[in-house]
């Protein structure tokens, strides 16, 4: 049985400051068994994406969380409990996950040696397949994949569906039936 830990961060733009986290652990061909939500409050000037196409569809997500600190601290705490063991796996990590990684290094959140061991990129494994690597919608679309946005507040924006459309996508490309998330 393959354990995975699946990342997803929204920031405020391409390179800004996370703003809201999802990760969901999964055991293959299990239903979602853990999952940390957390949002803070985007605390620099705005991108004009974010406040014109996300921020109105995550309107409803809680904002749990009074600073970036505090979310930082309560998702390293979630991390450490349930990385070891697992694929970690996220759809295009290598601006908004690395950032939020390292930042829990330099305040001390993480060790050294906390390091995301695999840390797979999705895109990678669909460009790899031969497949679209930039949209996990139109994988799972092509193969009858269901994680529906519906059942998930904020719809695609919720980083907890990017984590379980990942999941269902790594599980296909590994051979594995997904099961609905």
């Amino acid at each position: 049985m393959t354990k995975m830990f699946s990342l997803n961060v929204l920031t405020n733009g391409l390179w800004g400051q996370p703003f809201a986290i999802g990760a969901i652990v999964h055991s293959t061909g299990a239903e979602v068994q853990l999952c940390f939500y957390g949002r803070c409050p985007i605390e620099e000037p705005v991108d004009d994406e974010i406040r014109d196409i996300v921020l109105p569809e995550i309107e409803a997500l809680r904002v749990d969380y009074g600073s970036y600190k505090e979310m930082l601290a309560a998702f390293a705490d979630f991390y450490l409990k349930f990385k070891d063991g697992a694929d970690v796996i996220a759809f295009m990590p290598v601006t908004a996950a690395s950032f939020l990684l390292r930042d829990m290094h330099i305040r001390y959140l993480i060790g050294s040696s906390d390091l995301p061991v695999p840390f797979i990129d999705i895109s990678g494994c669909l460009k790899q397949a031969g497949e679209n690597p930039l949209s996990l919608d139109l994988y799972a679309t092509k193969y009858g994949i269901s994680v529906d946005p519906t059942n998930y507040s904020g719809g695609i924006f919720n980083p907890l569906y990017d984590c379980a459309q990942a999941i269902a996508v790594y599980e296909h490309l590994q051979g594995r039936v997904p099961k609905a998330a």
